[in-house]
């Protein structure tokens, strides 16, 4: 009884998710396939972005702004957009349907999605503010919430 009890008191006062302020970039189900994993240090291993799924190749801007790069790094295309905050948006591996200095907004048609980053069709979106990397989860409005789980024999001292 006393969990059952719990378990409304929590819904009633924990607040539901943010809303997206994003546009999702790929089309299909709203699917992270891997998620951000930060780096230990600037140029450490790590997972600067997030993974979605795609069921076709269009790609569309997340959210408004300039596109700041639209080129190849690494053998893969990558377009980036600054938005009026000043924050990067990286999308990879693509094929641009725009060039650096183009004004884009929220919901265009950018790029091409191209397979080889998955073993599936995915788009990495990638987020920089400042300088650094930080997972983009908020702007599309899929925060992964924290889990307590019970303390098992640690309860019991």
């Amino acid at each position: 009884m006393f969990i059952g009890v719990a378990a409304v008191v929590l819904i009633l006062i924990i607040p539901p998710a943010p809303a997206a302020i994003w546009d999702w970039p790929t089309e299909g189900p709203h699917t992270v396939v891997r998620d951000f994993r930060a780096p230990s240090s600037p140029w450490g291993p790590g997972h600067r972005g997030l993974d979605l799924a795609a069921t076709s190749s269009e790609i569309r801007a997340p959210a408004p702004g300039v596109i700041s790069f639209s080129g190849i790094v690494a053998d893969r295309g990558v377009l980036t957009i600054r938005t009026p905050e000043g924050s990067l948006i990286s999308m990879e591996p693509v094929t641009a349907l725009v060039t650096a200095g183009d004004v884009v907004a929220q919901g265009d048609v950018i790029a091409q999605l191209e397979p080889g980053h998955c073993a599936e069709l995915c788009l990495h979106l990638g987020l920089r503010e400042g300088g650094k990397y930080r997972s983009p989860r908020r702007e599309l409005g899929v925060l992964q919430r924290a889990v307590l789980l019970p303390l098992g024999d640690y309860a019991r001292g």
